[in-house]
């Protein structure tokens, strides 16, 4: 779409609702890992006018080198929920091109392992330790 047309969607739907009667919010599930969205046809309403306009600055802010990111507002008092969304952050790649890099394990990450099984080597030793000794104590 070209931001003309953008422009106009977004006027219309700044203009026919109200910010009063809208609410929007992402929630998540305590028993398992769900996430839902609650929201009234206002806040779904907005939120997808907050898209738009990340849509309709895309190509400025790939552009730009200082401000590489979207930003919502995070007084909007029709934004409620659990889980806030803070920023957008376009990218000028499409889906196909991204390539996901496999983690690589760093130091530190062994470091944490090794440390951990190490302790839990000496928790092991020192209990058998104690076990012998209080055996010989009797025996």
């Amino acid at each position: 779409m070209e931001k003309e047309e953008l422009n106009k969607i977004i006027e219309k739907i700044e203009n026919e609702n109200s910010k009063e009667k809208a609410f929007f919010g992402i929630h998540y599930l305590e028993a398992g890992d769900e996430l839902f969205i609650k929201a009234n046809k206002y806040g779904l309403e907005l939120f997808a006018n907050e898209l738009l306009k990340a849509s309709r600055d895309t190509d400025e802010i790939i552009g730009n080198s200082e401000k590489n990111i979207l930003t919502f507002d995070p007084k909007a008092k029709w934004i409620t929920g659990d889980i806030w969304v803070a920023y957008i952050e376009p990218k000028a790649e499409n889906r196909i091109d991204i390539k996901d890099e496999p983690y690589v394990r760093n130091w530190k990450d062994k470091i944490v392992e090794y440390g951990f099984l190490a302790i839990l080597g000496l928790i092991v030793l020192i209990f058998i330790v104690g076990v012998k000794t209080v055996f010989s104590w009797f025996f």
